[in-house]
């Protein structure tokens, strides 16, 4: 399993940016320079514009599913895909654009979407699924409940829990009688 996601991370992170530089380059020579680096900039700021309006909409189809009592199913989907759109158009290249495009379409992404719903569905019919619920949601490890947890314990456990000693220098020309602290156990 192990070797399936290490082999899916090199190739998103080493096949794909040479992909896209295969593409851009030939791209760079036919309409310039200037124009590519526009190009790769306007796909950036109209992924950011239309992830961020797609985005809403599925946000506000959400919270209208949760209002009805429904579980929003679709409209989790959809804010996934856009997620992932918006990811795809900010990464310069052709490719990563064109995929970004395609998600941001309601009407493409619904391909995509019956795919990802067919995979559950199998997945959770075969009992091949598996959930993981945290015991913890402290980012620190452990329940701040769990008196044996580091979350649970006081900054200050591993203090000394002996006398107060007080560090605070002398002031020369302070008029307070230091020999008023004369029954004080002092520290030496």
């Amino acid at each position: 399993m192990r070797g399936i996601v290490l082999l899916k991370l090199l190739f998103l992170f080493t096949v794909i940016p040479l992909i896209e530089l295969a593409l851009l380059i030939p791209l760079g020579q036919l309409i310039g320079l200037w124009p590519t680096i526009g190009l790769v900039v306007a796909t950036g700021l109209l992924g950011a514009v239309l992830g961020k309006l797609e985005g809403l909409r599925a946000w506000h189809a959400i919270q209208s599913d949760l209002s009805q009592g429904k579980i929003p199913a679709d409209s989790l989907l959809d804010g996934l895909a856009v997620f992932i759109a918006g990811v795809f158009l900010i990464t310069p290249g052709v490719l990563t654009d064109v995929a970004g495009l395609i998600l941001l379409i309601p009407a493409l992404r619904r391909p995509l979407k019956n795919a990802i719903r067919a995979r559950f569905k199998a997945a959770l019919e075969s009992g091949t699924s598996t959930f993981f619920i945290s015991q913890s949601s402290n980012v620190f490890g452990g329940s701040p409940f769990d008196p044996g947890s580091h979350a649970s314990r006081s900054p200050f456990s591993g203090a000394d829990q002996g006398d107060i000693i007080d560090i605070t220098p002398d002031r020369p020309g302070d008029s307070t009688d230091n020999d008023s602290d004369a029954s004080l156990p002092r520290q030496r």
